[in-house]
């Protein structure tokens, strides 16, 4: 066997032993999905709550701007590093690519601009 067959045989059986444990729980009722992440998603996300002050805010704002920028920058670096390494389907792929980043980097911006958590009281 090769090393791609060996490693492919490898991961098919870590799979199946995966799924074999998951379905013993499942049908032996010992696992729901809220016990796998240890506590209930729905209560966490009703009761987390960010307040800030208008100053801390705007410090947050910027942070989440110059990491949304320097996101940005390294997804197009690593557009061109995969053009040079690869040719096949360039400048396409790499077009491709850039303009799905821009296109996520646009979202994200418009959602740092809208983001306004409340202020806290007192």
């Amino acid at each position: 066997m090769t090393f791609g067959q060996r490693f492919i045989l490898t991961v098919t059986i870590a799979l199946m032993i995966l799924f074999a444990f998951a379905m013993c729980g499942y049908l032996n009722n010992r696992w729901t999905p809220a016990d796998n992440v240890g506590f209930d998603l729905a209560s966490a996300e009703s009761t987390a709550v960010i307040c800030t002050d208008p100053t801390t805010r705007e410090k947050v704002r910027e942070v989440m701007t110059d990491a949304l920028d320097t996101a940005l920058k390294n997804h197009v670096v690593h557009m061109f590093e995969v053009w040079m390494k690869d040719d096949r389907g360039q400048p396409e792929r790499a077009r491709t690519g850039v303009t799905n980043g821009v296109a996520a980097y646009l979202r994200a911006s418009k959602s740092v601009a809208t983001w306004a958590p409340p202020d806290c009281p007192g």
